[in-house]
């Protein structure tokens, strides 16, 4: 009968295991000087080898060779296949109930029938009812000396204090990305199965530390492939698309571009991919931007090919920090609500979108705004500047004024700009976000038909590009100031 592969090539002993070494060390030397303990808690994320070294050390615990476990002995070989009667496993998840675990403490108090300890193996140990829990308290308390329990949960913080505490905890790490590898080299090998370098570590990263994850998706590779194992079969059994398509989407985001991103976005959805899995993989893009912008050789820290590892190089170079930081904040939370949403589309698109309205507040000193004198053909007026609270309350207003006849103008330009300044005559609109000064250009006339709405007279519309000529009418205004207060000289300002 064909075994899936994370049955197949579960590990039979101890030097078998990945990525353990720490547990494997303790329980090896625990072994050899006859200190096992009563009663163990192995704590972990899915497929770190709870399971799988719950049954290594009961093997141990029973084995007839020196060497324990051999993996070879009678008593190895039937603990393998599931015909030991001194090793008792239960799923907690499907036996959680107070009768379930009545009837294990009865056979407790039993001898072993074959082997040298009575090993209980429950799985997902999180899962037992408040009864049951108080049921198992007792035996793991004073259990016979011929018996070990091994507790094994994904979620130790809903195990209850009591019986963690009368538990040697093993926490189980996530396994890392190197030892994922070498241990897909070795199942390929052993098949005759070529693999690329990159498929090997595009598989890696995408099995999160799990090895359960990552054999199930080797074997998909490895019953879909006809001769090599590459990079784009991987990508295509992942359901999601190729680095090119994440340049691109990046590029349109940078740009501002949000009808070019949804396009995107929707052909690619159309194509079959996974919407949660391209949450993830654009969450990994912008990690490999942070990255490339201060890695000059990042070779090894980035899974893609030199051409796109040149593209990402230049694309980092066109956006900002903290642009990257906003998008990896926003993916992340994307992710975790993509988990149970029923419309992981839409967290997608909205993120995409909220990306595009990043907001840059323009590091100007700030300075006293003096009255200014304005000389005019018949008469002479003095205009006070509005503060900086007035200004933003000013700009608001048209915000709201504009959204009503463009729906994008708040996104697209509301919150790429800023009022800096109003005199009888002009409105002076700063662009902190340069990627949108061709939508606040194109929208210059909105701006001004909600300007003259709101204050109910004409005014020009100045649009300033970056902040160099406001922080000069500030240094100007400064300097004024100092001689009108020291030296009774009042300048004029043009």
């Amino acid at each position: 009968m064909y075994l899936a592969l994370y049955r197949s090539e579960r590990p039979e002993v101890f030097e078998e295991i990945l990525g353990q070494e720490h547990i494997v060390k303790i329980l090896k030397n625990q072994i050899k000087n006859g200190t096992v303990g009563q009663a163990y808690l192995f704590t972990g994320t899915r497929g770190t080898g709870k399971t799988s070294t719950a049954r290594i050390l009961a093997k141990a615990l029973n084995c007839t060779s020196d060497n324990k476990p051999c993996g070879t002995c009678e008593n190895c070989l039937a603990i393998k296949d599931g015909k030991f009667l001194d090793v008792i496993e239960l799923d907690a998840a499907s036996n959680n109930g107070v009768e379930d675990i009545r009837r294990l403490r009865e056979t407790v108090n039993y001898p072993p029938t074959v082997g040298d300890k009575k090993v209980y193996i429950i799985d997902e140990v999180h899962m037992l009812s408040t009864g049951a829990e108080n049921a198992l308290l007792k035996t793991l308390e004073e259990p016979p000396e011929n018996v070990v329990f091994i507790l094994a949960t994904t979620d130790p913080q809903k195990v209850s204090a009591t019986i963690r505490s009368r538990c040697v905890t093993m926490n189980f790490k996530r396994v890392s990305e190197n030892h994922l590898i070498e241990g897909m080299k070795r199942i390929c090998e052993k098949r005759n199965k070529e693999i690329t370098k990159d498929a090997l570590s595009l598989l890696a990263i995408n099995a999160d530390g799990s090895v359960r994850d990552c054999l199930s998706l080797l074997e998909q590779c490895i019953t879909a492939s006809d001769d090599v194992i590459d990079r784009d079969l991987v990508l295509e059994y992942l359901g999601t698309a190729g680095d090119s398509f994440f340049i691109n989407l990046t590029d349109a985001i940078i740009d501002g571009k949000v009808d070019e991103a949804l396009i995107l976005l929707d052909k690619i959805i159309r194509e079959g991919k996974d919407t949660k899995q391209i949450i993830k993989d654009l969450l990994g893009h912008y990690r490999n931007l942070l990255i490339a912008k201060f890695v000059e050789n990042a070779e090894d820290l980035i899974n893609m090919s030199s051409e796109n590892l040149d593209d990402i190089r230049k694309q980092s170079e066109r956006i900002k920090l903290a642009e990257i930081n906003q998008g990896i904040v926003l993916l992340s939370d994307m992710v975790n609500k993509s988990r149970y949403s029923t419309q992981p589309r839409i967290l997608l698109e909205t993120a995409v979108i909220n990306m595009m309205t990043y907001e840059e507040v323009p590091m100007v000193t700030k300075v006293s705004k003096p009255k200014k004198k304005i000389e005019n053909t018949n008469e002479e007026k003095t205009i006070e500047t509005k503060s900086d609270d007035s200004l933003e309350k000013l700009w608001d207003k048209i915000v709201d004024v504009a959204s009503k006849e463009s729906g994008s103008f708040r996104t697209l330009v509301g919150r790429s700009c800023k009022l800096v300044e109003l005199n009888e005559k002009e409105l002076k609109v700063l662009v902190i976000n340069s990627n949108r000064i061709g939508y606040v250009e194109k929208d210059r006339p909105i701006i001004k038909k909600a300007a003259e709405e709101v204050l109910d007279r004409k005014v020009n519309i100045i649009i300033i590009k970056d902040d160099k000529e406001k922080i000069n009418i500030n240094e100007a205004e400064s300097i004024a100031e100092a001689f009108r207060n020291n030296l009774n000289i009042d300048l004029a300002i043009k």
